[in-house]
């Protein structure tokens, strides 16, 4: 592959020999001490971006240009970091995104703009893992540019790694963090308790109200299949069921989100199920 343009010492266009297709290359020192057209090393890429899916392309040549060279190297370090502790592959835009945030983060930093995270106590429960990554990461800038960054960017991070690891926008995820906020303080009150939030059944429970809160989001409903079983978890866990019932008159009366009786049985298990455990 035969570098084209060099953007900084970690980002790089090239043309691929055999498909004579345009590549954005990134990869720590892809481009130091390099020139428009001599071979790139390909031991150094870390992440190639086909310029036919130009939305992205230009998100990653302007970030190169604008953005410092330690910055985007350290957001692909960060999401690298993500993906293995994640044990899964993140959409594309989050190098764009990611390396973007933390761009914005040092301007505010710099102006001493903090910028309290609302829903940090919610991320920390809802999405465990990304936060985990987010505490990393913070860990790693604080220590790599010798700053004190707030823990309130570790769940600026995480909700990034969400967006990236279902495919959605910002305001999604933080709309079905939102939703599942509202939704386990509901369970909080109704059964008078605390989670235990290291039990796996309240991590299931979780999952699976993401999931829900997704579907509500992009307004796809679970058809209901005529299942009888509706009956038998009345009776059998009442007030779970009658919980659940408090649910979904909460999420029709604001998400205009009609709850399915499928959907009214998988809530009533999984509520059981949690409180079970604590009981």
């Amino acid at each position: 592959m035969i570098i084209e343009k060099i953007y900084n010492n970690n980002v790089v266009l090239v043309i691929d020999a055999e498909s004579k297709k345009e590549l954005v290359l990134t990869g720590c020192g892809i481009g130091f001490q390099k020139k428009v057209g001599q071979e790139v090393d390909q031991s150094k890429i870390e992440k190639k971006f086909i310029t036919e899916n130009d939305g992205l392309t230009k998100k990653i040549t302007k970030i190169a240009t604008e953005v410092d060279e330690n910055i985007f190297n350290a957001s692909s370090k960060i999401i690298e970091y993500a993906k293995q502790y994640l044990g899964s592959e993140l959409d594309d835009y989050i190098y764009a995104s990611l390396t973007d945030h933390i761009s914005f983060v040092f301007k505010r930093y710099e102006q001493n703009i903090e910028i309290k995270n609302d829903l940090l106590y919610e991320i920390k429960r809802i999405h465990k893992k990304e936060f985990e990554v987010g505490k990393w990461a913070i860990e790693y800038i604080n220590k790599e540019f010798n700053v004190k960054l707030p823990i309130d960017e570790a769940g600026f991070i995480a909700m990034h790694l969400v967006n990236a690891n279902y495919k959605e926008n910002t305001s999604e995820s933080f709309l079905m963090t939102k939703i599942v906020k509202e939704i386990l303080n509901i369970i909080r009150y109704y059964y008078s308790i605390e989670f235990e939030e290291d039990d796996f059944n309240y991590d299931r429970l979780v999952t699976h109200l993401k999931f829900f809160a997704k579907r509500l989001i992009k307004k796809e409903q679970v058809k209901d299949k005529d299942n009888e079983l509706i009956n038998v978890i009345k009776m059998q866990y009442k007030k779970a069921y009658d919980c659940a019932c408090k649910i979904k008159q909460f999420i029709e009366q604001n998400h205009e989100y009609i709850v399915t009786e499928d959907e009214l049985l998988y809530l009533t298990l999984h509520i059981n199920r949690v409180i079970s455990a604590i009981s």
